[in-house]
């Protein structure tokens, strides 16, 4: 497994919370891969993997001993779709605030990865798209990135 769906494990596999009463829980809720799917109803949100980066070690005490040590961390982007501005950025605090927030944190393992840290990395930033059928709707969207660091092994 990788970071992306343990965020995504710990963020709707725990219901009663902001988020899942925004955007659902379990199977149900509007939380996907890469892109929205195409009519999505909104609010919902799309995550993917920015980056990764694998810790290495090199070798001391004469032996051959070097190469990964089982500690990476990625970048982690949440795109928060609404149909207001005010509702993407509501959206995109509120997982924030649960993610990363001074009371609450993901730490431990969710998803099958172990989650050592995730710390807000760059955000909230806010931009609009038109519509595609030629309407005058627009969605707003509030990008957050994450940086989570786990165990790779």
């Amino acid at each position: 497994m990788t970071p992306d769906f343990a965020l995504r494990s710990y963020l709707l596999n725990n219901t009663g919370t902001a988020v899942t009463s925004i955007i659902g829980s379990g199977t149900s809720a509007k939380f996907y891969p890469d892109e929205l799917p195409q009519n999505c109803g909104l609010p919902a949100c799309a995550y993917s993997v920015i980056t990764t980066r694998n810790e290495h070690h090199i070798s001391t005490g004469g032996t051959a001993d070097w190469g990964r040590c089982g500690f990476a961390t990625s970048r982690v982007e949440i795109e928060c779709y609404a149909s207001t501005r005010s509702g993407s950025q509501s959206l995109a605090d509120t997982i924030m605030d649960y993610v990363a927030g001074p009371t609450a944190r993901l730490r431990g393992v969710y998803g099958g990865v172990n989650i050592y840290d995730c710390m807000v990395a760059t955000g909230p930033r806010t931009y609009t798209e038109q519509a595609t059928d030629g309407g005058d709707d627009r969605r707003y969207v509030t990008v957050i990135e994450f940086s989570v660091s786990f165990s790779d092994q």
